[in-house]
C-alpha cells in the first residue's frame, strides 16, 4: 500500500511539474504584452491543471492523499 501511494504521489508531482512548465513556457513565449496578463494566465492554467489532475485521480479511485 505504501509503495502504491508513493507511485501515485510521484505521478502527480511529475505531471504537475511537466504541465506547469509547459504552460509557463507557452505563456511567456506567446503573450507579449503586460506582465500582469502573463502572471494571471499562468495562475489560471495552473489552477486548471491542478483541478484536472485532482478530478482524474478521484475518478480513478486513487485516494493516496487520505
Amino acid at each position: 500500500m505504501a509503495g502504491e501511494r508513493a507511485i501515485h504521489f510521484a505521478m502527480f508531482i511529475l505531471l504537475l511539474v511537466g504541465l506547469c512548465g509547459i504552460s509557463l513556457w507557452a505563456c511567456y513565449k506567446y503573450i507579449e504584452e503586460g506582465e500582469i496578463l502573463k502572471m494571471a494566465s499562468t495562475a489560471f492554467i495552473w489552477g486548471v491543471i491542478l483541478t484536472t489532475l485532482y478530478l482524474g485521480f478521484k475518478k480513478l479511485g486513487w485516494r493516496w492523499w487520505s
